[in-house]
């Protein structure tokens, strides 16, 4: 299992806000310039996605005992619990990412792609385990409705359940099934059928909340491909001017090689006619 006592807001628990479920403080934890904030970043996404699986696995385990005998307060709570610090989990992560894109890109070339790799990985582990965990989400919501038709069903007041926003029964207002006017519903099972509508209105609602965050991650990875083309034209245009500084270096060492021959040439053109004056001026000139 791979949440404790303090994942949930008791003792131990006091690095977490936003109802005991929250894991995420984006004032100390996002849009940090130096390397270390953006370490310590990228290890708490990473930790965050291994949760995320973790807890899948856990919900995997819990959505076939739903509607056996072993159904029970104990194991719906459970399952709430997993479930609902799972899509908080889910949220802090998407939050992270956010930050971490947003992050001051480094100077180094190098750095930059070791950077765009790393993001590039977080974007595609983090959908994965969203993937899955939007699965157990959906299975989990049908086996609670079923549960819940079977409740209504036997207390007299219908077996529709109504996925809208008046999915929850108007208790509060007055209205009863005509069973517990008749003493035939106890309040034990009224008391439970309200909780077990409450915890499904609350996973549906989680539901949503996972389709807003692919919606995000969509963006993100089109954000993503956006600086990796500017990444990429960066990395050609130094390699285009690389490529011109090493032809001109050629250029300026065939230049240097044609001048100092040219310098030879003349050296020698010189001490030829040097030569040939001496021998002019030794047959011209009367010896005495």
């Amino acid at each position: 299992m791979s949440f404790g006592h303090g994942d949930f807001g008791g003792p131990g628990g006091g690095a977490y806000s936003d109802g005991g479920y929250s894991t995420y403080n984006s004032g100390s934890g996002g849009r940090n310039s130096s390397a270390a904030d953006q370490n310590r970043l990228m290890q708490g996404i990473g930790s965050n996605i291994q949760k995320i699986s973790q807890n899948v696995k856990e919900i995997e385990r819990i959505i076939p005992r739903l509607g056996t005998p072993d159904d029970n307060k104990t194991l719906r709570s459970k399952l709430d619990e997993v479930q609902h610090y799972t899509n908080q989990l889910a949220k802090d992560t998407n939050r992270m990412l956010k930050d971490l894109n947003n992050a001051p890109a480094s100077v180094s070339q190098s750095d930059q792609r070791q950077q765009r790799m790393q993001k590039e990985r977080f974007t595609s582990d983090f959908s994965a385990a969203l993937n899955q965990f939007q699965r157990v989400q959906r299975e989990a919501a049908q086996k609670e409705r079923e549960g819940v038709k079977r409740v209504r069903a036997n207390s007299g007041y219908g077996d529709d359940y109504d996925e809208g926003p008046n999915a929850l029964i108007n208790w509060e207002g007055g209205s009863q099934p005509p069973a517990m006017q008749q003493s035939q519903f106890q309040q034990e099972d009224f008391e439970a059928l309200k909780e077990r509508e409450a915890q499904l209105h609350k996973l549906e609602s989680d539901i949503v909340d996972v389709n807003t965050i692919f919606k995000d991650l969509a963006t993100m990875v089109h954000e993503q491909g956006d600086t990796i083309d500017s990444i990429e034209a960066n990395v050609e245009t130094a390699e285009v001017h690389v490529e011109q500084a090493n032809t001109q270096l050629v250029n300026a060492k065939t230049y240097q090689s044609k001048a100092r021959r040219k310098k030879f040439i003349i050296f020698i053109c010189i001490l030829v006619l040097l030569a040939v004056l001496g021998v002019i001026i030794y047959l011209v000139v009367p010896k005495n």
